[in-house]
């Protein structure tokens, strides 16, 4: 896996794995609103998942030469919001459930998604019990559930950038041709 693209294929496949639960059969068949990143414009329906990617570290740190394979993790944490004006409890029960469900998805799709090994280990963090969102149009703060994965991934340096070299000195020697 080279650098480049590697941030990109993982994020659509962490996305893949919810996408593919929103159906009617589906873990997540009653979620009306998927946010797949940190801005949306547009109106939100609950229940929702709303996607924010964390910052890539190095995940062991033994491999931070730039020489060798780097072994990077990426944590995404998935807020879900179930409103429930009558009964705020319940809202928070049923923000759990789908913070756990979410959870399931996960680990039921990628293997599946994950075919060409791009991830090499998903695992689970955290779960924050409640916190709060304010949502549009709404009077009062919906309790919001969150749940963190990690997804961790191997990137070869060298390999990456001797490819990059040479793709670009091959374009290179067919300038003057």
């Amino acid at each position: 896996m080279n650098i480049i693209s590697s941030q990109e294929l993982i994020t659509t496949r962490i996305k893949e794995c919810i996408t593919s639960e929103m159906t009617p059969e589906g873990l997540l068949s009653d979620v009306e609103t998927f946010i797949p990143s940190y801005r949306m414009e547009e109106e939100m329906e609950e229940p929702l998942i709303w996607l924010f990617e964390h910052p890539t570290t190095i995940a062991n740190e033994k491999s931070g030469a730039l020489s060798q394979k780097l072994y990077l993790q990426t944590p995404y944490e998935f807020v879900c919001v179930v409103y429930d004006e009558d009964d705020i409890e319940e809202s928070e029960m049923k923000g759990k459930n789908l913070a756990s469900r979410v959870a399931a998805s996960i680990a039921k799709n990628h293997i599946k998604l994950n075919s060409d090994r791009i991830i090499s280990k998903i695992e689970f963090e955290t779960l924050y019990p409640v916190g709060e969102v304010s949502i549009r149009n709404k009077s009062d703060k919906a309790p919001a559930t969150s749940v963190r994965i990690i997804a961790k991934y191997y990137i070869d340096w060298m390999n990456c950038c001797k490819r990059k070299i040479e793709n670009n000195n091959d374009n290179n020697d067919n300038d003057g041709d």
